[in-house]
Formats: C-alpha cells, sequence, structure tokens
C-alpha cells in the first residue's frame, strides 16, 4: 500500500507520457470513503480516500494488476485533457443555455484526443473527463480486489481514527 498523494503523481507521470485510453470511476464505500479506480490498458491502480477538509485528502492505494481498463467502465469517451482554443470557447459562451447544442458541443470536444499536461497548458482552457462517479459502491473486480478493498479500508479507518479523529465525531 502507498499513500495516495504517490500514486497520483505517478499516474501523471505515466499520464503525461501517453495520454490515451486511460479511465476513471469514483464512488464511495459503505463507510463512507471514496473509492477511485483508474486504468490504463492492463495496468490499474485503486485508490481509498478521506476528505479531511474541502482542501484535503487522506488516502492509500495500491496497483490492481492485470485489470482490463473496459472492466471499470463502460465510458464512450476515455478520460483525458482536451485542449479548448479560443473559437471553442467563444461557441461554449454562446451556447451556455442550450443543453442540446450544449450536449454536442461536449461531444464534439471529447471526441479530440487526450493531449499531455505540457500540451494542455498551452491553450486558453482545458476539458478535463469524463471522471464516471457512480453513487453506489464499487463493484468489486476480483476476489483479490475484494481483499485489497478490505485492506486499505482497514488501514485508512486506522489513520484517519489516529490522526483526524476530530474531523469524524461531531461536535458537542
Amino acid at each position: 500500500m502507498l499513500d495516495s498523494t504517490k500514486i497520483k503523481r505517478e499516474i501523471a507521470r505515466l499520464y503525461d507520457k501517453d495520454p490515451q485510453d486511460w479511465r476513471v470511476l469514483v464512488g464511495k464505500d459503505r463507510a463512507g470513503f471514496y473509492d477511485v479506480l483508474i486504468s490504463k490498458g492492463n495496468k490499474g491502480w485503486q485508490m481509498k480516500e478521506y476528505q479531511v477538509n474541502p482542501y484535503k485528502f487522506v488516502g492509500l492505494g495500491s496497483r490492481i494488476p492485470n485489470v482490463a481498463a473496459r472492466s471499470l467502465t463502460t465510458a464512450e469517451y476515455p478520460f483525458g485533457l482536451r485542449p479548448i482554443d479560443l473559437n471553442g470557447m467563444k461557441e461554449l459562451a454562446n451556447l451556455i443555455d442550450d443543453p442540446r447544442t450544449m450536449s454536442d458541443l461536449a461531444s464534439r470536444f471529447l471526441n479530440e484526443k487526450p493531449v499531455s499536461f505540457r500540451e494542455a497548458l498551452e491553450s486558453p482552457a482545458i476539458l478535463q473527463g469524463p471522471i464516471l462517479q457512480s453513487s453506489s459502491p464499487l463493484e468489486p473486480l476480483s476476489m483479490a480486489h475484494t481483499r485489497l478493498d478490505e485492506k486499505l479500508r482497514k488501514e485508512l479507518q486506522r489513520i484517519v481514527n489516529k490522526e483526524f479523529r476530530h474531523t469524524v465525531t461531531p461536535y458537542i
């Protein structure tokens, strides 16, 4: 198990090398922790995080071996950063009140190939995503994943109880 911040750095480094075919799925488990599943090809990661405050998350995670990207999500579009040029920004501003046309424009943006962080930062705006959000706990991918999920939950609960207990209980 690793600190989720280290895993995010590793994923960012790998994404920057090859921004194609990433998938991201987020949900909450029964304990209220955020589950984040990320995959690219047969590489996968799970992170379990607790939101300490609006600006800080604490969490743990691990690689998930031999995961099929499609087993995480059936998203039509892969996750990524997509630059939006000035013309796209003007079009976006003009269509903001028309949901149907806005949906078409979003689809057009999402059809663009994702680019690296460096390339994305050169544009006036960046579309990030899609990140699929599940309203129910995420389903385990395998028995090994079920064991990993339980191990992450127990260790994160221990950390939260030890270091952030004041955020868990209501004030009296």
